[in-house]
C-alpha cells in the first residue's frame, strides 16, 4: 500500500506548511475540514445523549439488581457457543462479499475479506465515530481492485441483500405467528407490504439485463462532475443486472446468514432460561435488529434494550430478564468488536 505523499503546491512543488497556509484554497480546505469535525462532534454527541435517555428511560421501571443477577446465573457454555455461531456468520458473510466482488471481476482470499469484516466489525461496535465499518470495506474493495463507484456498490448491494432477508424474515414472522399475546397494531398489513416489497425488489434484481441505449439520453442532471459520477454508479449498479447465479447465491447466503444469526440469539436467550418459543425467535430478532439500523444512538445503546423488552414482552417476557438479554447480546458484540481491534492494530 503507498505512503501519503508530502504536501505540495500547485506545480508539484514541496511547499512548507506556512507557504501553504497562505493558499486561499488551502485556507477553504481548513475551514471545511474544522467544520466538518465540529459537525461530526457534535453528531456525536447528540447520539450520546439520545443512548443516555433511552437507557435512563428503560431502567427507571426496572431493577438493576435483577439484571445483573440474571446475567450472573446465564449458562457461560450456551452463550460461548453462541458466540462461536456469530463467527461461522463471518464466513457466511464474507462468502457474500467474495461473491458479489466476482461480478466485478475481483478475486479475494476468505482470509483477507475475513481480516477485513473484523476490523469493520470493530469500527461498527467500539468506535463512537460517524466512520462505520462499511467505509473500511469500501476502501478494502477498491483496494482489492474495485473501481471507487464499483467498490460502493459492492458493498450497497451486499448490505441491500441483508436488509432484504431481514426484512423478509420479519414479515414472515408477522404473517405465521399471529397467535402473539399482544395485539400488534397493523401486523398483518405490515408483513403484507414487507413482503410486496421484498418481491418487487427480487424482481427488480432478477429481471435481465438492460439493453444497450441506442443513442445519446438527455441528460439526468445538467452539472458535468454530477452527471459523470451518477453515470459511474448507473454502470456500476448495471453491471449486476443479469448476472442470476451470482445474485442467487449471495442471496441463499444472506437467508442462511439470517437463519444464523436468529439461533445465536436463540442460544443466548436460554442461557438465561427464557421460554419463548424457537419459531417466535424468527420475528423477535429481525424486527429488533431492524430497529437497531435507526443511526440515533451510540451503537444501539438504549435502541437495544427498547427493543428487546417490547418484542420480548409480547411474548411475556419480565422488563428485567429482557435487559440482561441485551446486555449479554451487546457483551457478545462487543467481544468480536476487541478481537477486531486487535486485528486492526496489526493491519499494515
Amino acid at each position: 500500500m503507498t505512503q501519503a505523499s508530502p504536501v505540495t503546491g500547485r506545480n508539484g512543488v514541496g511547499a512548507s506548511a506556512p507557504d501553504q497556509a497562505w493558499e486561499p484554497e488551502a485556507v477553504e480546505a481548513v475551514g471545511g475540514s474544522r467544520r466538518g469535525t465540529i459537525s461530526r462532534r457534535a453528531l456525536i454527541a447528540a447520539k450520546l445523549v439520545v443512548s443516555c435517555v433511552l437507557i435512563a428511560l428503560i431502567l427507571r421501571g426496572t431493577d438493576v439488581g435483577e439484571v445483573l443477577g440474571a446475567i450472573g446465573k446465564a449458562d457461560v457454555r450456551l452463550v460461548l457457543l453462541s458466540l462461536c455461531l456469530f463467527f461461522v456468520g463471518y464466513g457466511i458473510t464474507v462468502g457474500r462479499w467474495r461473491t458479489l466482488l466476482g461480478t466485478q471481476r475481483v478475486e479475494a482470499s476468505m482470509s483477507v475479506l475475513i481480516r477485513s469484516y473484523m476490523v469493520a466489525v470493530f469500527f461498527n461496535n467500539l468506535l463512537p465515530s460517524t466512520i462505520g465499518g462499511d467505509a473500511i470495506r469500501i476502501y478494502d474493495s477498491w483496494r482489492l481492485g474495485c473501481g471507487k463507484a464499483e467498490a460502493v456498490v459492492v458493498i450497497f448491494m451486499d448490505r441491500f441483500m441483508g436488509l432484504l432477508s431481514l426484512v423478509l424474515f420479519a414479515s414472515a414472522g408477522l404473517a405465521l405467528l399471529p397467535e402473539l399475546p399482544v395485539d400488534v397494531p397493523l401486523a398483518q398489513a405490515a408483513a403484507l407490504l414487507g413482503i410486496g416489497g421484498v418481491a418487487v425488489m427480487l424482481w427488480f434484481m432478477f429481471s435481465p439485463a438492460p439493453r444497450p441505449a441506442t443513442g445519446p439520453g438527455r441528460p439526468f442532471v445538467a452539472v458535468p462532475f454530477v452527471q459523470h459520477a451518477l453515470g459511474r454508479v448507473r454502470e456500476a449498479l448495471d453491471s449486476f443486472r443479469g448476472k442470476r447465479s451470482a445474485l442467487g447465491r449471495a442471496l441463499a447466503l444472506s437467508l442462511l446468514l439470517q437463519v444464523n444469526v436468529v439461533v445465536s440469539y436463540y442460544l443466548l436467550a436460554r442461557s438465561l432460561g427464557l421460554s419463548v418459543p424457537f419459531l417466535d425467535y424468527f420475528l423477535i430478532i429481525p424486527a429488533s435488529l431492524a430497529v437497531l439500523m435507526a443511526p440515533v444512538s451510540i451503537n444501539g445503546i438504549g435502541l437495544r434494550e427498547g427493543a428487546f423488552v417490547f418484542f420480548l414482552g409480547l411474548c411475556g417476557v419480565g422488563r428485567a430478564e429482557a435487559v440482561a438479554f441485551a446486555w449479554i447480546a451487546y457483551g457478545v458484540l462487543l467481544i468480536q468488536g476487541v478481537l477486531g481491534g486487535i486485528v486492526y492494530a496489526f493491519r499494515r
